[in-house]
């Protein structure tokens, strides 16, 4: 294994996928190890943990991802324009080509599998913010 975390190997992979989609240009994408300044519109990925996949299985994993989607609440048609971006994230995480094509810029991981298992939903001060919850299975290229 090379000398990334795990957590970080999946984290660039869905970034970077996000980052291709050109409905989503407008927003900065962020990683959840980075420390960065939140400006809305934005989408935070972040990798919570990370889960054996295959009991005994070398170098495969089951990580638990969370990708916030913040969206201004100001505007014509602010709830609107918020539940097409989630839309596009999800269509973006759900599609396992895009995915690992995120995964082969890196070379670190093979992605198995992206499953979303939960969304969650909010309002801010200022913002409208959603959750999306993935499982993505990987296996590290060399363990």
């Amino acid at each position: 294994m090379g000398t990334k975390s795990p957590l970080n190997i999946v984290e660039d992979a869905l970034a970077y996928a996000l980052g291709q989609a050109p409905e989503l240009s407008g927003y900065s994408i962020h990683k959840g190890q980075a420390i960065d300044t939140l400006e809305v519109p934005s989408i935070v990925v972040a990798c919570e943990s990370l889960n054996l996949a295959i009991p005994q299985g070398l170098g495969n994993y089951a990580t638990s991802v969370s990708v916030g989607v913040f969206t201004s609440i100001d505007g014509a048609t602010p709830l609107a324009t918020h539940r097409a971006a989630a839309q596009i994230v999800m269509s973006v995480l759900d599609n396992i080509t895009l995915v690992r094509a995120g995964f082969d810029v890196a070379v670190d991981a093979t992605c198995y599998d992206s499953i979303m298992t939960s969304m969650e939903t909010g309002r801010g001060d200022r913002a409208f913010m959603t959750t999306l919850n993935y499982t993505v299975t990987i296996c590290l290229s060399a363990v």
